[in-house]
């Protein structure tokens, strides 16, 4: 019994070894499989996986970045091995298996980019890959106020629209009656109203939820130059106290809101500690700080995150606007129009440059960022219409002015005008018959009722799109 077991034992391990050789040569082949896979991936170099770039945030804010991710760790990319296609300023970086181009500036609004890495390899082999990644931004979105004509009746609502720089579709985002201002935030708007007796009301309307907040003034007054700094969630404006000016409390003082916190007005203080009465002001692009003029013509520098005190920066007649980047600012004095850095505190003279050979009167200027580019609103004498002055809008940069727009036959107005926050684009209020303009009343912020606004591309000086309404919010 013992003997026939043995023997049946031997007989079941000799059937089995053609298996275990079939496993065996099976598992060599899969190992010599995954080793010569692995040695060809090795070979042939890094491949890119995947790539990621925010393509809203890309064209709101400078110092965003694509990622492109590798299959493998990479060594350091050098700046000259990469190439972004329409040109931008941009730096990178290398960690691990991750490359980042980060963008200095805003880009394009709706506009293809190719980026370019070449000599991409990891660091054991000689062998280089090029990386090809291509994005699309974000197109342009536009809000505006458009007046309801008193001529059509008592009562009717004003609208804020949203729109593009394509096509003719628009968004009625809120409507209310006497709309004076508003400015746009990422989840919400907010907006000041007017009642009968010319005092503001100021609300925060959900841009989804349509829920409508009061936010408690301090006492009855009129708002005025109502502006927001989205990115950092920051709403200013002028406020005058209602009733006789000797007995107001507050009269053109500056006041500020966060609105990341309880959504309390509280004044700006000046040098003194006090109230800032300010005879202009506005946000730096995409930070929290303040350019403000006060009574006595000095022009500040104020963090509205901080308690700081405010930092002087000089007596000028008047302060203009910054640049998009928020890097300059545009002061005047008795000799004209100044570019001031805020970086060093360097002063250039704006110039305004002729016309077709005749001279042009500097009015209102946002300077673009580099090299003095700039848009400037201009006049010109015109002695052969009995000494009337017309008025352009133009783009100058070294000795040499481009006119964007002027009114047709010069019959017009050219009221004001703002450049979208990547300096792509010019906005620009139009009254297109003045003579003829009819103004909606509004105690406060008054409008002609036959109000325009115009866009054009500033690099190609091309009309985009032309709207009923002003007050523009990119």
């Amino acid at each position: 019994m013992s003997h026939t077991s043995i023997d049946d034992t031997d007989a079941a391990a000799e059937a089995a070894r053609p298996f275990r050789r079939a496993l065996a040569v099976t598992v060599v082949a899969l190992v010599l499989f995954v080793a010569g896979f692995a040695g060809l991936n090795y070979l042939q170099g890094p491949k890119l996986s995947s790539g990621s770039v925010d393509a809203g945030r890309v064209v709101a804010q400078g110092g965003q970045q694509l990622r492109l991710f590798a299959n493998q760790s990479i060594r350091t990319v050098a700046k000259k091995h990469v190439s972004v296609n329409p040109a931008v300023p941009f730096t990178v970086s290398t960690s691990g298996a991750v490359i980042a181009v980060q963008f200095t500036d805003r880009l394009r609004y709706g506009t293809k980019y190719s980026v370019r890495v070449s000599d991409v390899a990891n660091a054991f082999q000689p062998r280089v890959s090029t990386f090809d990644y291509t994005f699309t931004t974000a197109p342009a979105e536009i809000y505006y106020l458009d007046r309801a004509d008193p001529a059509t009746g008592p009562g009717q609502d004003d609208s804020i629209i949203r729109t593009g720089m394509s096509g003719n579709e628009r968004t009625v985002v809120y409507s209310a009656p006497r709309i004076q201002q508003f400015v746009v935030f990422a989840q919400a708007i907010a907006v000041t109203t007017l009642a009968d007796d010319g005092t503001s009301s100021l609300s925060l309307v959900g841009l989804s939820s349509k829920l409508v907040e009061q936010i408690p003034l301090p006492g009855a007054g009129a708002i005025d130059e109502l502006q927001g700094e989205s990115n950092a969630g920051l709403l200013g404006f002028v406020f005058t106290s209602a009733g006789p000016a000797a007995a107001r409390e507050f009269n053109s003082v500056l006041m500020r809101i966060d609105l990341s916190g309880a959504h309390t007005v509280a004044p700006v203080p000046d040098l003194a500690g006090t109230p800032l009465k300010a005879l202009g002001w506005g946000f730096l692009g995409g930070s929290t700080s303040i350019i403000a003029q006060g009574e006595d013509q000095t022009v500040l520098l104020i963090d509205a995150s901080k308690s700081a005190p405010p930092v002087p920066l000089g007596q000028y007649t008047e302060l203009g606007r910054s640049s998009p980047d928020g890097k300059t600012i545009v002061v005047s004095d008795v000799f004209g129009k100044i570019a001031y850095s805020l970086a060093d505190g360097t002063k250039t003279r704006i110039p305004s440059l002729p016309i077709a050979g005749a001279s042009t009167y500097g009015g209102d200027v946002v300077l673009l960022g580099k090299d003095m580019a700039r848009v400037q609103q201009v006049a010109v004498f015109d002695s052969a219409t009995g000494g009337k002055f017309q008025s352009y809008l133009v783009f100058e940069s070294g000795t040499t002015a481009r006119i964007l727009y002027q009114t047709k036959d010069d019959a017009g107005s050219i009221e004001g005008f703002s450049i979208s926050p990547n300096g792509q684009f010019v906005a620009v209020n139009v009254i297109p018959d003045y003579a003829n303009s009819v103004s909606d009343g509004y105690p406060v912020d008054a409008q002609s009722t036959s109000i325009r606004t115009v866009f054009i591309d500033i690099a190609s000086g091309a009309v985009v799109r032309s709207v009923e309404g002003s007050d523009e919010s990119w």
